[in-house]
């Protein structure tokens, strides 16, 4: 479940920004109700947000309003600083993490100026936002006060859930046995929590430069599990990629996809034997999600096409680099050439451009324009349509599995042709 810290502030924004902004350290930003707001400033480029003075303009808004006097003889809350931290078993990007932080933010303060800063200064690199609320509700005039604070978090943890992540249940429930609990946590608990997982074998074979099945039914699950949108499109994707997939044993310790080549079903493996993500638990989540990761409509095309042609031609060594790319696609949100650049430009302000993830930006950037897999730009107007048709276009979850099913089962009556 995603948690909520709440940090009541006093005095000036001034020490809150350069806290959240040293060192180059913010991945992103979002603002809504300043000089700069995400609704309306969609064409201005993202690296143009650094010279916001966001906290200038809160401290000016409240001193209009008289909202840093005392407030009956108590100092004067000037600003909320909430903290909130996705869970770490939903591996978040960074896309949805600002999507949710927004959603929330504006559901909650929709009058009042925000200031979202994110971060992934932790030891395990997940990405947080830093939600910066002014006191002063520019429609009412009046300083931020809020009837139920525990409506904060309670909204956020429906609002996970309804997005597909992982979310504290408003409803109470009968309370298990700690003997219970802790069988049931061991019996469901996944085999790894790796995001990719490799065998030893699979490391020693890879490592000589040589073929493994493991690791090319998962470049090719890696590409569909990227470009769909939901378990009926995954698995199409999936067929016309020439891989199966089958329900795991009902004694199995966990529910799981099984997934096999087409022409090789001998050679099968489960879902969470290629990484925690590729498992049916986390697919389905990420299914679930309205704001996952997903390329443009245009470059889907491209790369269905480039990875059916590697499929057919036998180059699985252009799979796996196609599939690496999108992974780092994924990883970094970027859907156009431009926005590679902008990446890089972050990492390189921050000290980073000799990281691993720099270098994989680089190889990504390098191998989507040499094969013309992604435009130059993406228009936000565009992009939001293509995101309203996608969502008016989805089924619910029981007919896409419904639909998923089916799929499944004319895969085992052609394989068994």
């Amino acid at each position: 479940m995603p948690i909520l810290k709440p940090i009541s502030g006093h005095g000036s924004t001034a020490g809150i920004r350069r806290y959240l902004e040293k060192k180059n350290r913010a991945l992103a930003r979002d603002f809504f109700n300043l000089s700069w707001d995400e609704r309306k400033d969609i064409d201005t480029p993202e690296d143009k947000k650094e010279f916001v003075l966001w906290d200038v303009e809160m401290d000016a808004t409240r001193a209009e309003f008289g909202h840093d006097e005392p407030w009956h003889g108590m100092r004067a809350r000037t600003f909320k600083h909430f903290v909130l931290s996705p869970d770490p078993d939903d591996a978040i990007g960074l896309a949805e993490l600002r999507e949710l932080s927004s959603a929330w933010a504006l559901r909650f303060f929709p009058d009042n100026q925000i200031a979202i800063v994110y971060h992934d200064d932790n030891a395990r690199g997940i990405p947080h936002a830093h939600i910066v609320v002014n006191s002063t509700n520019l429609l009412t005039g009046n300083r931020m006060h809020t009837e139920h604070p525990e409506d904060l978090n309670r909204a956020l943890q429906d609002m996970a859930r309804e997005r597909g992540l992982s979310g504290l249940s408003n409803q109470r429930k009968p309370s298990e046995g700690k003997a219970d609990a802790a069988e049931k946590n061991k019996v469901n608990a996944p085999r790894t929590r790796r995001n990719v997982y490799l065998g030893r074998q699979e490391r020693e074979i890879a490592k000589a430069g040589g073929y493994t099945w493991v690791g090319d039914i998962r470049a090719r699950v890696a590409l569909a599990k990227t470009m769909a949108t939901n378990e009926a499109e995954f698995f199409a994707i999936l067929d016309a990629l020439d891989v199966h997939v089958a329900d795991n044993s009902s004694k199995a310790r966990r529910d799981d996809w099984i997934f096999s080549l087409a022409d090789w079903p001998s050679k099968k493996v489960s879902g969470e034997r290629l990484g925690y993500t590729y498992g049916k638990q986390m697919l389905q989540r990420r299914f679930d999600r309205s704001g996952a990761y997903r390329p443009t409509e245009k470059s889907i095309d491209e790369i269905k096409k480039r990875a059916e042609s590697a499929i057919e031609l036998n180059d699985l060594e252009d799979l796996s680099k196609l599939s690496a790319a999108l992974e780092t696609c994924a990883k970094f949100d970027v859907e156009s050439l431009e926005e590679f650049d902008a990446r890089l430009a972050t990492l390189s302000r921050r000290g980073q451009i000799g990281s691993e993830g720099a270098q994989r930006l680089m190889q990504a950037k390098e191998y989507m324009t040499e094969h013309r897999l992604m435009p130059q730009q993406v228009r936000y107007e565009q992009r939001q349509q293509e995101l309203v048709d996608r969502r008016r276009s989805r089924t619910n979850q029981n007919e896409q599995r419904s639909l998923a099913a089916r799929q499944r089962e004319q895969q085992r009556r052609r394989s068994e042709r």
